[in-house]
């Protein structure tokens, strides 16, 4: 089953990022780069500096890194964070994970997360409308919002703003002192409900583990929910909810899921 690895840092760190990743395991060091899921040339290398400083400089959004076993896509913000992230595909990979995480904390993140990410399939009328209980991610699960209003099936991506809160608790989540000093929340509150917890750089990030694997999420999820509803400064979708419960048309729900946006 697919992971997703998702790492939040702040964007004048993005060379940093890459020359980390060099300190992985071979075949998940990044070789070549891309602005696109397809590698366009192998005189693309990673190790050809000038070649990749003038690259990141013609492509300011974000691009694609490529590892033997796996891809890392950054995505960059001018304001607040930018991500990585990387599909662990490859269940073989799953304990290289904390590594992962272990490597990017050279560049202080403030925040990340692994969890399962099944791809979505369509229906039979070759559709992807998607319903709350069928979803596949413990990302949309905890982050994204379905609803149908009339004929429209509507997703909604919600509790990602990290000024406000924490977005959630998930199989793997890694937290700042930045980030849980920011917004009040007590580690030792969350890490009562992990099975591990380890403490990553110069001390200020902690990688907390859940649950044992990441297809564990759906029996886990109403435990977490219940936590992340129950400690302030984290985001809860119960929450939303609650807010958009018994909302009947798209301009009244927008204005109400607009806070959470």
């Amino acid at each position: 089953m697919p992971v997703e690895v998702v790492v939040y840092f702040d964007n004048r760190n993005i060379q940093q990022v890459i020359d980390s990743l060099q300190a992985l395991p071979t075949h998940l060091q990044p070789r070549y780069f891309s602005e696109e899921e397809t590698l366009k040339s192998k005189k693309d290398e990673v190790v050809n500096k000038k070649r990749l400083e003038k690259f990141i400089a013609c492509n300011p959004a974000g691009f694609i890194l490529f590892a033997d076993a796996c891809l890392y896509d950054l995505s960059i913000h001018e304001r607040g964070y930018s991500k990585i992230y990387c599909d662990v595909e490859d269940e073989v990979l799953y304990s290289y994970i904390p590594l992962l995480f272990q490597t990017l904390a050279s560049v202080t993140p403030i925040f990340g997360f692994a969890g399962e990410n099944q791809e979505r399939l369509p229906d039979a009328d070759g559709s992807y409308v998607i319903t709350h209980e069928k979803v596949s991610s413990e990302h949309d699960h905890r982050n994204t919002y379905f609803i149908t209003l009339g004929m429209n099936h509507i997703e909604s991506g919600i509790g990602h703003d990290l000024d406000k809160y924490i977005p959630g608790i998930y199989w793997y989540t890694l937290l700042s002192d930045e980030l849980l000093n920011k917004h009040h929340v007590d580690l030792a509150s969350l890490s009562a409900e992990v099975i591990s917890a380890e403490t990553l750089g110069d001390g200020s990030l902690h990688l907390l583990k859940f649950y044992e694997n990441p297809g564990d999420w759906r029996e886990n999820a109403e435990r977490l929910d219940t936590l992340c509803e129950r400690t302030d400064g984290v985001f809860s979708r119960r929450s939303v909810e609650s807010a958009v419960s018994g909302v009947s048309n798209y301009l009244e729900y927008n204005d109400i899921i607009a806070e959470w946006r």
